[in-house]
């Protein structure tokens, strides 16, 4: 059945397309004789529906940090107990390929498809599995469509840990201070800013602050700098350890977290990533002038590396140890995506 499946696509071409095209029907590409793998899979659905077997559609969705984009959909089904992966439109992995699960399935799928897509440092890759669209669209409106079917996860977790008061509501999530003020709530906006006025005039090398008084500086001035030292999502960045700090540490870091509750991340949650708008690993020891950190030195060091730099009796000591810059696209991580420790 299915091969004989796979023989009525052998005159089927791929076609290239644009945003403005529309999407074929599974009639159109049959007509045609040609089809991207969106338009393919939807014969391919059409025709495994007439030998009533179900299947499963999923779309793949991949990009690069330069905002380079590429995606692949592809059809799932059930034969003698095995998950099968049914492909035509990719040459060149053309041909019928079973495992004992869909999650190996998938994995395997996402492996080969992230080895062929050339992209840019950090790479998101993000599968859906999608029902079948009953209405005429353009490609634009189909990858919207295609988006908003189930995020399937499959990602191995990365957790990352960050530090709250334990007085702080966090019914929307672990807030910015670019949320802050935006949001007008300046009593949060100047707790968390009392921390950088004295960097700001004495430690960055700001030239347009240099001579003015810690507090002479306003919301605005702060925002600025942050601007200035950090880029343009300086405000926005909320800021991640690899591991959480203990007390075992020091002094300094035991009276820091009484009053201090630990919320972790999972870097790898493919939720999470969907809402990050810019990530910076740091450098070593939270010095610009030493090596750019990027992931994989975060994937294996040790807890017993990560600490090793720390000093306790210094001011910011916890600063002082490597930690990411997350800015998200509502200038908060969002209450469902992190867990308290």
């Amino acid at each position: 059945m299915d091969r004989e499946i796979m023989n009525k696509l052998e005159k089927i071409n791929y076609r290239f397309i644009t945003d403005d095209d529309f999407v074929y029907s599974a009639s159109e590409v049959l007509k045609n004789n040609s089809g991207n793998c969106w338009e393919q899979v939807e014969l391919e659905r059409k025709l495994f529906a007439d030998y009533g077997i179900d299947t499963q559609t999923y779309f793949v969705s991949m990009s690069d940090e330069t905002g380079k984009y590429q995606t692949h959909t592809f059809l799932v089904y059930i034969k003698n107990e095995k998950y099968c992966w049914f492909e035509h439109a990719w040459e060149e992995y053309v041909g019928i390929h079973e495992y004992l699960s869909l999650e190996d399935l998938l994995k395997d799928v996402k492996r080969k498809l992230l080895k062929s897509f050339s992209g840019v440092g950090e790479v998101y890759c993000f599968v859906y599995l999608y029902p079948q669209c009953n209405k005429r669209m353009n490609a634009i409106a189909f990858l919207e469509y295609a988006q908003s079917g189930t995020l399937i996860k499959l990602n191995e977790p990365l957790y990352f840990y960050h530090l709250v008061d334990k007085s702080a509501n966090l019914d929307i999530g672990i807030l910015s201070l670019k949320y802050f003020y935006d949001n007008e709530m300046y009593k949060e906006f100047d707790e968390y800013a009392e921390k950088y006025k004295r960097r700001i005039v004495n430690d960055w090398g700001i030239e347009k602050f240099k001579d003015t008084p810690e507090e002479l500086l306003s919301r605005e001035d702060i925002l600025d700098a942050l601007k200035i030292f950090r880029g343009d999502n300086g405000a926005s960045y909320i800021y991640f350890f690899r591991f959480p700090p203990y007390s075992e540490l020091g002094q300094n870091m035991k009276e820091i977290l009484k009053n201090k509750d630990i919320y972790c991340i999972n870097l790898n949650d493919e939720e999470l990533q969907l809402q990050i708008k810019d990530i910076f690993y740091g450098y070593e020891n939270i010095h610009s002038d030493n090596k750019k950190l990027d992931k994989s030195y975060y994937e294996n060091v040790t807890k017993e590396e990560y600490f090793s730099s720390y000093e306790d009796n210094v001011s910011m000591n916890y600063a002082k140890l490597n930690h990411i810059s997350i800015a998200f696209k509502y200038d908060y991580c969002p209450a469902n995506l992190i867990k308290k420790c």
